[in-house]
């Protein structure tokens, strides 16, 4: 498998011998971090392997007084999570354990208001001792680096941020490193626990939120996928079940908010759809609760989209067709039929509200993605459409963003709202504006201030088509995690 690279063709830093050049780099064994003392070892003392664990704290600065605790994301509720010295790759991982349970799976729990959600558990001590006993090192700094992307936008701006990041960094160039080396080895690069490590660093790099190339490691999926013979082939395997999940959410949402030029394998989506869709019909809350039938029209309206950007004029008439039929049958789901199929646990009510949010959101991403180029066209019946449907979505987004179990679900249709609100509504783009930031800090991920700033840039830009907002591909998703523990033995909470 090729090493993943930068859209300028030079390989991510990690996967060779470069170097970030923004950044110092960290290197394991020689390097404390920046704005804390070692404790001296010696006149001429050189450091050894193994000192970057025992120098850094990796959440938090070193306790005053007679604290023990330290007070993490603000506003309520509060949590207090002991500080650890970290001292061997083991206590690393402890450590992120310990802050997953106390700062991420509390906030994940409303999560299990739309049904039990197998995915969604506290980590163990027994599973923490599998994870450290078996778990390739790409996969143990992987979830370190979640939870210090985590760390930084839930406490985004104080005083440990420059300190977090640069700790980031390390360990996310361990990761990255550690997983080169399994792809270089013959018996190993299509393994499980690869896909599962290519999967964690691509959500590493959207919830870290600079510069790192995301799309790189979507393509070395899609290529190990191949190797494994197919979506169909890979997928008939339960422990890569929650992988496949994943993968499919962030390559369709990805889709959606990228330039028709850059579309990722669309026709590659669109013929595994009907086995995807029954494969996942029984999931809790799977695609971030969009209902499966409009996420299928997600799939074939990015598949149309590609195909308008590359095909001549001649094909114009058949593409419309194809597009004014897609949009039938988005006018046709009822939300209130959907519901009465769900969990009987769940209020019908929350049910029907998530149903109306992405009724109107994929609604709008089908007239204005394909208005953007000709399929469909602008008329003021479509205009007027989009208009109501803005406007219905702005009122359910109102409902759905005040309560805490609805808010990670929300990020994209916010963001559909943005896109239409450069028709002029003032109220509607200081509404998103407002509401992204907070979704951010609330959820702990960088997704919805990338969102902003897209959009903000896009408002100002005095154009309105929907290419036009996307200068290269985003993703808008909430996940910050994969469930790898059905790669193991007696590891996968009953």
């Amino acid at each position: 498998m090729d090493h993943p690279s930068t859209g300028s063709g030079v390989e991510c830093p990690g996967y060779s011998a470069q170097k970030p050049t923004r950044l110092r780099w960290l290197t394991p064994g020689k390097v404390a971090s920046r704005g804390q003392t070692r404790k001296a070892k010696g006149k001429g003392t050189p450091t050894t392997a193994g000192d970057e664990f025992r120098t850094i704290r990796t959440f938090a600065a070193a306790p005053k007084k007679n604290s023990d605790l330290v007070r993490t994301t603000p506003g309520p509720p509060a949590i207090d999570i002991p500080r650890l010295e970290m001292e061997t790759p083991t206590s690393i991982l402890t450590q992120a354990a310990e802050y997953y349970n106390a700062c991420i799976y509390k906030d994940l729990l409303p999560i299990h208001a739309f049904g039990r959600n197998p995915h969604v558990y506290p980590i163990t001590a027994a599973q923490l001792q599998v994870a450290a006993a078996e778990t390739p090192a790409y996969l143990q700094y992987g979830m370190v680096c979640m939870t210090l992307n985590h760390r930084l936008n839930t406490t985004r701006g104080g005083p440990q941020t420059k300190a977090l990041a640069e700790r980031f960094y390390m360990y996310w160039g361990l990761a990255v490193r550690s997983l080169n080396e399994h792809l270089s080895l013959e018996d190993r690069r299509i393994g499980d626990k690869v896909f599962a490590g290519i999967l964690t660093l691509l959500l590493v790099d959207i919830q870290q939120g600079s510069s790192l190339d995301w799309r790189c490691h979507l393509e070395g999926v899609h290529k190990l996928i191949m190797l494994r013979g197919g979506f169909q082939t890979l997928t008939l395997s339960r422990s890569v079940e929650p992988l496949s999940l994943v993968l499919w959410t962030v390559a369709t949402l990805g889709n959606t908010t990228c330039p028709a030029s850059d579309l990722a394998m669309t026709g590659f989506y669109l013929e595994a759809l009907d086995f995807m869709l029954k494969q996942f019909s029984s999931a809790v809350t799977p695609f971030q609760l969009c209902p499966l039938p409009l996420f299928g029209e997600m799939i074939r309206i990015n598949h149309l989209r590609k195909r308008a950007a590359t095909h001549d004029a001649a094909a114009a008439e058949s593409f419309e067709n194809e597009a004014f039929e897609i949009l039938e049958r988005i006018n046709g789901f009822s939300p209130q039929q959907w519901a009465e199929a769900k969990s009987s646990s769940t209020p019908k009510a929350d049910w029907v509200l998530v149903g109306c949010v992405y009724h109107a959101a994929v609604a709008l991403y089908c007239a204005l993605s394909l208005q953007s180029l000709s399929v469909l066209p602008s008329t003021r019946t479509l205009r007027d459409f989009c208009t109501t449907r803005a406007h219905q979505l702005h009122l359910l987004l109102s409902e759905g963003l005040s309560s805490p179990r609805f808010q990670r679900f929300m990020v994209w249709p916010l963001v559909l709202l943005g896109v239409e609100a450069v028709h002029g509504s003032a109220e509607m783009r200081a509404f998103v504006a407002e509401k992204l930031p907070l979704i951010s800090r609330h959820v702990g991920i960088h997704a919805p201030l990338a969102a902003k700033r897209v959009l903000e840039s896009f408002w100002a830009s005095g154009v309105t088509s929907w290419d036009a907002c996307f200068d290269k591909p985003y993703v808008f998703t909430t996940q910050i995690a994969v469930d790898t523990s059905r790669l193991y033995t007696n590891m996968h909470p009953r």
